[in-house]
């Protein structure tokens, strides 16, 4: 009898430790609490919004990633081990987003930095993060052999060399192109399309879309500009998704 219960006890134990449970947990911004953000589970394919005090709950296991979105905050994601149930509630700090204008574009004006000869004509635009990396990857060690005392160096260049920022602006760099590809979903399909034509459970479309926007199948037709590929890739990772959904039920 003894050895049939320790049987039962080996086998259903590990079961029950795999099962998920409610998690509280809450999003700050250094002292202040974030309020309307998405945390998504990225392994169950569920998600919630955090409260006016950043608070929320969300069932998770230890080894599933929460995944921090939202247009005001940077993309984050966070791996749940124990330490994540005994802390009550579990804090979870981001970013705040620094907001940037958009380009002002003036059309038919017939005078251009190109047509004034100010810079090469079909130059490649960078965008912000673009732009900010590839200042800071020009920078090499070996531009500052040959510099006397007191002939100035580029300033920007040396702190990039000593502080990592290259490294800081690459991260920067993915997160732009991320919320980028999710943009691109939501300029294809209304959250109802996404419902009703894919077939996604309403509680689940945030986290369909960040699932998405982070396939390479996805990103390869977005960079090729290609909007009937996106959207067959987008059918296909549905039916994927849904799969994932009914596993986890």
């Amino acid at each position: 009898m003894n050895k049939l219960l320790y049987l039962l006890l080996c086998i259903t134990l590990p079961l029950m430790a795999q099962e998920r449970k409610p998690l509280l947990g809450r999003v700050v911004a250094g002292t202040d609490a974030v309020a309307n953000v998405f945390v998504i589970n990225k392994k169950a394919g569920t998600e919630t919004k955090t409260d006016d005090k950043g608070n929320f709950t969300l069932n998770a296991k230890v080894g599933d990633v929460l995944t921090v979105y939202s247009n005001r905050t940077e993309v984050r994601d966070f791996i749940i081990n124990p330490i994540a149930f005994t802390d009550s509630p579990y804090v979870m700090a981001v970013k705040i987003t620094a907001y940037e204008l958009d380009e002002v574009v003036i059309n038919d004006v017939g005078v251009t930095s190109e047509s004034l000869g100010l810079v090469p004509k079909n130059q490649k635009r960078y965008t912000p993060a673009e732009r900010r990396l590839k200042t800071a990857s020009e920078f090499k060690p070996d531009f500052f052999l040959g510099y006397m005392p007191g002939i100035g160096i580029p300033t920007d260049a040396i702190i990039n060399a000593i502080s990592g920022r290259t490294k800081m602006l690459k991260k920067a760099l993915t997160t732009e192109r991320k919320e980028f590809a999710i943009d691109n979903i939501n300029g294809l399909y209304t959250e109802q399309e996404i419902k009703d034509e894919l077939q996604i459970p309403q509680e689940y479309v945030q986290g369909f879309i960040f699932y998405a926007a982070e396939d390479p199948g996805y990103v390869a037709a977005l960079k090729a500009k290609n909007n009937h590929l996106a959207k067959l890739t987008i059918a296909n990772l549905a039916l994927k998704y849904i799969a994932i959904i009914k596993e986890d039920e």
